[in-house]
């Protein structure tokens, strides 16, 4: 019975086309949303390596922006190898921060970084590392050099595309005021822009990442620190590092916890994953619409085929397993074919479908940027190929049930005399 399913299956050929095609269609939207899903889950857990486990210091009442009103005063030196000393700090990577007017009343921020640390983004790095979109990130060989690596941001302001990479200047004239910025009295600097990248957080993509040797030297800061990242060995020794932090440095330095994974994950992760899972059940139940049709169809055209087999002996188990045998390689082709072209243009069309199903839905901050700044990919993970196999189970028995209750309740005589 079950060689007579796999026989069935091109008993019409053209139809067999067409029920592959309409089964790989939700398969494909399935591949798609769990695509999206698991990007965003990557992008969590990045942000809970980089971020859970680290602190900031910077200036006492201070944002420790070299040119910002109020808020210029700097960390001292000294306090970078007092930080390294303490136990249980892994890692210790030093900014320096200063602001440039881009239009209107808006700015971006100068990060003065050095090559190999951790880019974070605003105060904590609220969409993770970023991504490089185009040109490459800096290097060791950068150092003292004035180069840059640009939001997607700052580049759309500054009409760089990501052809220009490599090519394109950014000019940063410091005598240029602003009502949070001062002018300082020294010469335009001209940046050779190696890369852009993206954060998927609106603000992020307004910063410039260059050496922070470049910025001491732009700027005229030999001394002095923005701020301070201090990342513990694991986030379970955080809360000791941070009460020796305070002991040591909490008369000049404000210490601030990490905040902000929570907040991804309250805002954009949730609402990404909610709409991913339905998006993967909508899928299902679109599959099983389908296979409870075409098995329908197939029923009542062989209805005297099943008399048939009935009058010969056959049981209604062997049947049924036949017809489920059936409907299972439907499933099972219209899979293969949902992941051929998911392979083919999986990863574009999900980066499509969250820009236009999926950010809508979430906070402003993360509308318009996080998508360009997940890693979007078509490869197909285990846990992918053990989803398709589960839908196909489940949408091969789901949609057959009707037809085998009609399968169990034909009798020889009934079908014949239809016939």
């Amino acid at each position: 019975m079950i060689r007579l399913g796999l026989r069935n299956l091109l008993r019409s050929k053209p139809r067999l086309i067409l029920v592959a095609l309409l089964i790989g269609i939700p398969f494909f939207l399935l591949l798609v949303m769990q695509a999206i899903g698991t990007a965003v889950a990557q992008q969590t857990r990045l942000l809970q390596q980089n971020v859970d486990n680290t602190l900031q210091l910077r200036a006492r009442g201070a944002m420790g922006h070299v040119n910002m009103v109020g808020n210029e005063n700097l960390l001292p030196h000294e306090s970078f190898n007092q930080v390294r000393a303490v136990e249980h700090v892994a890692k210790v990577e030093p900014y320096l921060l200063a602001m440039t007017p881009t239009t209107g009343h808006n700015f971006a921020m100068i990060v003065g970084v050095t090559p190999g640390d951790t880019k974070r983004l605003e105060s904590h790095g609220e969409a993770g590392t970023p991504k490089i979109i185009a040109g490459r990130d800096l290097t060791d060989a950068d150092r003292g050099q004035k180069v840059a690596v640009i939001g997607q941001g700052v580049a759309k302001w500054a009409g760089i595309t990501v052809e220009n990479v490599g090519h394109a200047i950014l000019n940063l004239d410091l005598k240029r005021t602003h009502p949070v910025i001062f002018a300082l009295d020294r010469p335009p600097a001209t940046l050779k822009v190696v890369g852009i990248y993206a954060s998927g957080y609106v603000f992020g993509d307004m910063q410039l990442f260059i050496p922070l040797d470049t910025f001491r030297d732009i700027y005229g800061f030999p001394r002095g620190i923005s701020w301070l990242f201090v990342k513990a060995d694991s986030a379970e020794y955080l809360p000791a590092v941070e009460q020796k932090l305070k002991a040591m440095l909490g008369e000049v330095a404000d210490i601030i916890a990490p905040t902000h994974v929570a907040e991804f994950q309250n805002t954009a992760t949730r609402a990404v994953l909610r709409l991913a899972r339905g998006g993967i059940v909508l899928a299902a139940v679109l599959t099983i619409i389908v296979v409870f049709f075409v098995m329908l169809l197939v029923v009542r055209e062989r209805a005297w085929e099943i008399g048939t087999l009935k009058a010969l002996g056959a049981s209604n188990d062997g049947i049924v397993v036949s017809f489920l045998t059936e409907a299972l390689a439907l499933c099972v082709l219209g899979a293969f074919l949902g992941l051929l072209l998911f392979a083919a243009w999986g990863g574009p069309i999900a980066q499509h479908t969250f820009g236009v199903g999926i950010a809508p839905f979430l906070p402003a901050q993360y509308k318009d940027t996080l998508a360009t700044a997940l890693s979007l990919s078509s490869s197909i993970a285990p846990a992918t190929l053990a989803l398709l196999t589960g839908t196909c189970v489940i949408a091969a028995a789901a949609g057959s049930v009707w037809s085998i209750r009609q399968i169990i309740l034909l009798s020889p005589m009934e079908a014949i005399r239809r016939e």
